[in-house]
């Protein structure tokens, strides 16, 4: 049993999309069923997702202490904690 599966795109990647499969000898139906098991088969999208090249990340600001009780020594030291020596100037 088939079932369907729909997804929105503007008119234009339709088209390029549609002739791509044409030129290559699939229906865009088979394009997207190979799509599908290509996820599942990879667990995941089967191909690198990148940003444009002229795109900047964007990244929260950054916080004191954003990172608490993340960041820590292999001895278990918590670098959030205050140091013995700078203890009086809190």
């Amino acid at each position: 049993m088939s079932v369907q599966v729909s997804a929105r795109v503007d008119e234009i990647t339709k088209r390029q999309f549609d002739k791509v499969c044409e030129v290559i000898g699939i229906t865009p139906s088979n394009a997207i069923s190979i799509f599908i098991k290509g996820v599942i088969n990879h667990k995941g999208i089967p191909f690198y997702i990148t940003m444009p090249a002229n795109t900047k990340p964007q990244r929260p600001p950054f916080e004191f202490g954003c990172m608490k009780g993340e960041i820590q020594e292999a001895d278990g030291h918590d670098w959030f904690e205050p140091l013995e020596d700078f203890k009086e100037y809190m």
